[in-house]
């Protein structure tokens, strides 16, 4: 026989109002139930967070053979293609491989089908748009044609990356936008020295952790590691390659590279800034020493006093670590 709640509740009351049941005891066990965290749902035999990772493994694995034998295919058959041939089976399979990915994307955006095959267009539309030049007669050493090209190339993927919105498609964005700012700058500048280039990488790993600090809990959270790595490389590889040239940068240097490693730890909270940041100051430390040490009596000093200052850095870095990036606060 079926008991309703509001039966058992009436005949709670009643006995209650009854003095046959203390109304404190009544309390008590609803404190018990309330302090219990409530039941886990039991995890199902097979771990859909486990398939969909071997699913993602076998369509990563599925699109290097692809690649692999449709570059084979072409470069066995390259010298018997025509102009025509050679620009269908390079720009135009690339540009289906993106339209096919577009349509997966749109269609069944759950099985990420479509960045599979963005991937491998990825690789195949700037060689065939460079093919379809060459085979165009414009000459590849023109920088001009070539700047436009990836130019072009940048802008496809850019609207790519608006449309859909996934790492797949923000990667090949920031991967063509970098070379076309190379490119640019080499067309604009076609006598700029080693110098111009370092600034531009600066400029370029620097806006790299601004886009890694601004994606944060978004869609492009996996492609924050890179950035940051990237970013922070760039920016403190560059920086260090002018130190010998330039004055200015000897001086800012050390302040680049420990602001960096503050707003690593306090802003960003990156490990791996902080850790290429920590790298940066020891390399400066290493070269300053070098430089104006190297022929003084107090070299071997130095080199002692140095080593007790990467152990200091490390010692800070990782304080900092624990600190400001303790577990579940770190991104990357």
């Amino acid at each position: 026989m079926r008991v309703e709640n509001s039966d058992l509740l009436d005949e709670l009351r009643t006995r209650v109002q009854a003095g046959e049941i203390d109304p404190d005891a009544v309390q008590n066990l609803l404190n018990e139930f309330a302090q219990v965290p409530p039941a886990k749902a039991e995890q199902p035999a097979h771990s859909p967070v486990g398939a969909q990772t071997v699913t993602r493994l076998l369509y990563i694995i599925g699109g290097i053979f692809i690649t692999l034998g449709l570059l084979y295919f072409v470069s066995q058959t390259w010298d018997d293609l025509n102009s025509a041939s050679r620009i269908l089976v390079s720009l135009g399979l690339g540009i289906s491989f993106a339209g096919a990915g577009s349509l997966f994307m749109l269609r069944v955006p759950e099985r990420e089908l479509g960045s599979v095959f963005h991937a491998i267009a990825g690789f195949m539309v700037p060689g065939g748009a460079l093919v379809t030049l060459d085979e165009m007669g414009v000459a590849l050493d023109a920088n001009w044609s070539i700047t436009i090209t990836i130019g072009a190339v940048f802008l496809f993927y850019l609207f790519l990356t608006l449309l859909h919105q996934r790492v797949v498609l923000s990667f090949f964005t920031f991967l063509n936008g970098t070379a076309f700012a190379y490119l640019l700058t080499d067309s604009l500048l076609p006598d700029a020295n080693r110098a111009i280039f370092d600034y531009l990488t600066m400029c370029l790993g620097a806006s790299y952790l601004l886009f890694a600090h601004q994606l944060r809990q978004g869609w492009n959270e996996r492609l924050i590691p890179l950035l940051l790595f990237f970013g922070s490389l760039g920016l403190y590889g560059a920086a260090f390659s002018q130190l010998r040239d330039t004055i200015i940068m000897e001086i800012l240097y050390p302040f680049m590279a420990f602001g960096g490693l503050v707003l690593a730890a306090s802003i960003i909270k990156s490990r791996i800034m902080l850790v290429l940041c920590a790298f940066a100051i020891i390399a400066y430390i290493a070269y300053f020493t070098a430089e104006y040490f190297a022929d003084s009596l107090g070299w071997p000093i130095s080199l002692i006093l140095l080593g007790f200052v990467i152990i200091g850095i490390g010692y800070l870095s990782i304080s900092l670590n624990r600190k400001y990036l303790g577990a579940g606060q770190s991104q990357a």
